[in-house]
């Protein structure tokens, strides 16, 4: 399959919190945020998944750095179609453009809704098994339709846990702040899958580990296992 360089970010407490229920925690420092935004700098397209929006109404711009141009394409999973219309990622489409995938569960109404907007609307299937929206067709319609050649993922965490899984992911940054956030509801790095042993888990290349101002950045290059 021709798809581009899928790289995941995500900053977490000790015990693997990404959020709590009532959405994102704001975990990383502000070296680690100037890190993000050269990272961003640096891809082609910034994905996340709906959840991302509706709770943090995400912006997916660059800042702190000065931004390339065009900027990165946004791109938003979102199988029904939930996105608000007053979302910030679909205003002002000349200035930085969204994309959003949806599947056959959205309305045409409100897919025209989206489309008045300005921004790209592309309908894909459903994975069968997951019920989420088939990341292998996304991928290579970003490479073949969008000439995206290196993705950055950030989330949420059942974004992140469907790359993972399906093994798509080919490099990972972890910025790990030093505090326990714990939480039964809060959503976790990697929230599906349980392993009886650890020789089941698939094993990951740690390439480096920096110290930052109040956390470390563990950098990781994904085994297909």
């Amino acid at each position: 399959m021709e798809r581009p360089e899928v790289i995941i970010n995500v900053a977490s407490s000790l015990d693997g919190v990404i959020a709590s229920d009532k959405g994102a925690l704001f975990l990383s420092t502000t070296e680690d945020w100037i890190r993000v935004h050269e990272l961003r700098n640096s891809v082609d397209a910034i994905l996340v998944g709906i959840n991302t929006i509706i709770t943090d109404d995400s912006l997916l711009t660059i800042r702190y750095v000065k931004p390339k141009s065009p900027p990165p394409l946004r791109i938003i999973l979102d199988s029904k179609g939930r996105i608000p219309l007053n979302s910030k990622v679909l205003q002002n489409q000349k200035a930085n453009k969204t994309l959003v995938f949806i599947s056959e569960k959205c309305s045409e109404e409100k897919k025209e809704k989206i489309v008045k907007s300005k921004a790209d609307v592309i309908t894909v299937l459903e994975d069968e098994k997951s019920g989420f929206l088939e990341l292998t067709s996304i991928l290579e319609i970003l490479k073949s339709q969008y000439g995206i050649k290196k993705l950055l993922v950030e989330g949420g965490s059942t974004i992140i846990t469907q790359f993972l899984k399906k093994n798509l992911v080919d490099r990972m940054y972890i910025f790990y702040f030093p505090a326990f956030a714990g939480g039964i509801k809060a959503k976790h790095l990697f929230g599906e899958r349980v392993i009886k042993e650890i020789s089941d888990a698939p094993q990951h290349e740690i390439k480096s580990i920096e110290e930052f101002d109040e956390g470390f950045l563990v950098s990781l290059k994904l085994g297909k296992g």
